[in-house]
């Protein structure tokens, strides 16, 4: 693929996941078209049909959550205990609640061979940063790699408009007392 045509495409599925995330994953095809500068043709050429375009947006997530895995894994093995944090705050940032109502509401029902390596492969670099994280004393001894991804995920679903509104900062509080509820005191409480 030409360098053009790959950034081309990489910015159709990088406005496809922020468009996802903020509107949900049956968003008009041309209204992701128009938001990444390209005419449906361009993005039907692509991506064949919705279905393909999910795929590959849940492939690049998961993707990003495994390379954050592997670098938290390196981090913490040299005995940065930062990379914990760098970890925890990647994830968060990748809106992962909002993405996977998203797009769990478009996947087939028979998830793809391609996607289930993938996932597979992301599941494995993260519970070993979760592994060193623990060993380190960095994580509650009880929290496993599910756990974690569901409470970033619980954690990162949009809040209703109203509690927008209510209680500016809400987001960010609720970020601090997850992060705080991880830690290896909270268990002991």
């Amino acid at each position: 693929m030409r360098s053009d045509a790959l950034r081309r495409r990489e910015n159709i599925l990088r406005v496809a996941r922020e468009l996802f995330a903020e509107h949900g994953a049956q968003i008009a095809m041309e209204t992701i078209a128009e938001a990444s500068g390209v005419g449906i043709g361009t993005l039907y050429r692509n991506f064949a049909d919705r279905t393909s375009l999910v795929e590959e947006v849940t492939l690049g997530t998961l993707k990003d959550v495994q390379i954050a895995s592997q670098l938290a894994v390196e981090g913490l093995e040299a005995d940065d205990t930062g990379a914990w944090d760098v970890l925890l705050d990647t994830l968060i940032h990748q809106n992962l609640g909002a993405l996977s109502e998203a797009l769990g509401l478009q996947l087939p029902k028979k998830i793809s061979a391609r996607v289930l390596e993938v996932q597979a492969s992301a599941a494995l670099s993260l519970n070993a940063a979760l592994e060193l994280a623990k060993n380190a004393d960095l994580v509650r001894q009880d929290i496993s790699g599910i756990d974690l991804i569901a409470t970033i995920g619980a954690m990162t679903r949009p809040l209703s408009r109203s509690f927008s509104k209510s209680a500016p900062g809400l987001e960010e509080r609720i970020v601090q007392i997850m992060r705080d509820g991880l830690r290896p005191q909270a268990a002991q409480q």
